[in-house]
């Protein structure tokens, strides 16, 4: 749905002189803007409009970009040796430090000016608080988002002049404290509606529950568990009859000829007119913004370009529908490995002999060509034979062996290629992740309410058909719900915030830690090669699991014979200086004050 607030966006682009547009931080001041309520509104969707137009690789960022960087997602192996972070002179780094302080320049060319509205009397208290709520929630995303990328950064909280631009890194601990306590006081979220009109916005402004929930997500990112429970609770609570999980088409198909699996309720066109999961997303209209992400993820045969995919550590994952882990369960055939498990496999994921976008998903070598179901014709195989086929889903460059299907709508299939623009809006928030953070907020904290936790669990995993968790104690419950994040948030920028927050609070508990070392160092798997002997080969690799859900293999196998894998990639990663990235040269050499992060 394209909504007003995107058509409003336009205005918006007028007013983005601030100075914290580029780095260096610094422009001109911000004069007499907003004088109106238009010039506020014009002002808040600039900011909103901000968060839409940070793109990188092609895909809003940072969704399903980051995920890339961890255990669950993979990328073209020409990106080899794989890391979380380079040097500081690495362009996403400062590509995405500005556009953090562009998006906060854009609030404060509002707020600045904000409160001579109210005292001459051009907006009234409640309107006043709510404008200024939202923006505050703006900054507050994408300061939470600057300190899980760099840490301490600077708290700027004005617009700057050409002489007031040098400021030194504010200490993490400090950044958070002031977007929880000072920006985000319940008496100012308080002013907001519960949701927004959904005729006239749809998901693109942050009502009540959203402002609840953005804070609750901030409080468990920094593990302080009972503010997250608080702010969770008030979400679900304001929520109730307002959002829910979206119901989905839970069918199996075991092969491509009978059918293919959609999520598009959830993630797709559909969900933007009928979702009522969505909570907060970043708008998109052909007119006005886009991104090419589903170029990115799309398959050659449909002339996309394959690019990213999840890792066969990540299929493993998944459980078999009696709830157990694949090394478990009665029901799980390595030889016939799709069968019987977690309807999110398919849901979320595309594997061999599987559809996606209509068109059948093969990557034998064998397989000259594949069928368009929708055409009914065969078409030719670019995943696996012709030219640059080697970029196909398991080529010999490719993205290891399996796509993403989260993230397209079957209706782009005819018209993607390198130059396509998509518009398909992207979640930020959503009524699934709400619930996790509510659980996992009452499974850590001290007198945590367990029951709630399992229930919120349950009714994610109730969704998808899969039997509820039958533990009840902390650490069973600790595990279900780090199984839950991994496979209902995959693919949406969260797992190497996950496993960051994960290695800390099992640090504390354990006296140490090293997730992060094992999900992110080492060897990434994929699928065996096909050859014309054979052309189709499932894994027969037996994963072993940590209670993080980090997949490692020892050599052993289900048949006894050697491993059927490859190594994809080689993961590198050092700890004590890759859990942040690097702070960007550039504001090295222009800001005395700044200081680099350890080991650049």
């Amino acid at each position: 749905m394209k909504k007003t607030i995107i058509l409003s966006f336009i205005l918006g682009v007028l007013f983005t002189s601030c100075s914290l547009n580029e780095t260096p931080l610094n422009g001109p001041s911000t004069g007499t803007f907003p004088s109106t309520e238009e010039e506020v509104r014009a002002g808040l969707f600039s900011a909103y409009k901000s968060l839409a137009n940070n793109v990188q690789s092609r895909t809003p960022f940072p969704f399903r970009l980051l995920d890339e960087y961890t255990d669950i997602g993979a990328a073209r192996a020409s990106k080899n040796p794989k890391v979380v972070v380079k040097t500081s002179e690495e362009s996403i780094f400062e590509t995405q430090y500005s556009r953090m302080y562009r998006t906060a320049g854009r609030v404060h060319l509002v707020l600045d000016n904000l409160d001579n509205l109210l005292e001459n009397g051009s907006l009234d208290e409640q309107t006043y608080n709510q404008y200024k709520s939202e923006l505050l929630l703006i900054r507050a995303y994408v300061y939470d988002l600057g300190c899980q990328l760099w840490g301490d950064i600077p708290f700027i909280d004005h617009c700057l002049s050409l002489t007031d631009y040098l400021y030194p890194r504010t200490p993490r601990e400090e950044v958070t404290r002031r977007i929880l306590e000072d920006d985000l006081k319940d008496e100012m979220l308080n002013s907001l509606p519960v949701r927004w009109n959904y005729s006239e916005w749809g998901t693109g402004r942050l009502g009540r529950v959203g402002a609840y929930m953005l804070k609750a997500r901030i409080a468990l990112n920094w593990g302080l568990y009972e503010e997250a429970a608080r702010c969770s609770k008030i979400a679900l609570s304001l929520g109730d009859g307002e959002y829910s999980l979206t119901p989905l088409d839970l069918t199996y198909y075991a092969t491509a000829e009978d059918g293919e699996p959609s999520n598009a309720p959830l993630f797709g066109f559909e969900a933007e007119k009928n979702s009522n999961e969505w909570i907060w997303a970043l708008q998109y209209n052909i007119l006005v913004n886009t991104h090419e992400s589903m170029y990115a993820h799309a398959p050659r045969t449909l002339n996309g370009s394959a690019g990213q995919g999840p890792t066969q550590g990540f299929m493993d994952t998944f459980q078999c529908l009696d709830g157990k882990q694949i090394t478990e369960s009665p029901l799980y055939d390595w030889k016939n490995p799709w069968r019987n498990r977690d309807p999110r496999l398919d849901l979320y994921t595309v594997r061999p002999d599987s559809r996606t976008m209509g068109v059948e998903s093969n990557w034998a070598i064998t397989k000259t060509t594949v069928m368009d179901y929708i055409l009914g014709v065969p078409i030719n195989n670019n995943d696996a034979v012709g030219n640059k086929s080697e970029y196909g889903i398991n080529g010999t460059t490719g993205c290891g062996g399996y796509l993403w299907r989260k993230g397209y709508d079957v209706s782009y299939r005819g018209i993607i290629s390198n130059d396509y623009q998509d518009e398909l809006d992207i979640p930020i928030l959503r009524f699934a992740e709400l619930l996790l953070i509510d659980a996992e907020a009452n499974i850590e904290m001290e007198g945590g309410d367990l029951a709630r936790a399992a229930d919120d669990i349950n009714r994610i995993r109730r969704r998808v058909g899969m039997p509820d968790v039958t533990v009840s104690d902390r650490d069973g419950l600790r595990r279900a719900l780090r199984y839950e994040r991994t496979v209902e948030m995959c693919f949406e920028g969260l797992r190497w915030f996950d496993l960051r927050r994960w290695q800390k609070a099992d640090a504390a508990r354990n006296g140490s830690s090293d997730i992060l070392l094992r999900a992110l160092k080492g060897p990434e798997y994929a699928p065996a090669f096909s050859t014309k002997d054979k052309p189709m080969v499932f894994s027969n690799a037996i994963p072993t699991f940590d209670d993080s859900f980090v997949v490692t293999y020892d050599g052993n196998t289900f048949d006894g014979q050697p491993i059927n894998m490859r190594v994809h990639i080689t993961k590198t990663f050092q700890p004590g200086r890759d859990e942040l990235w690097a702070i960007p040269q550039t504001e090295i050499n222009t800001n005395e004050l700044m200081t680099q992060n350890p080991g650049y």
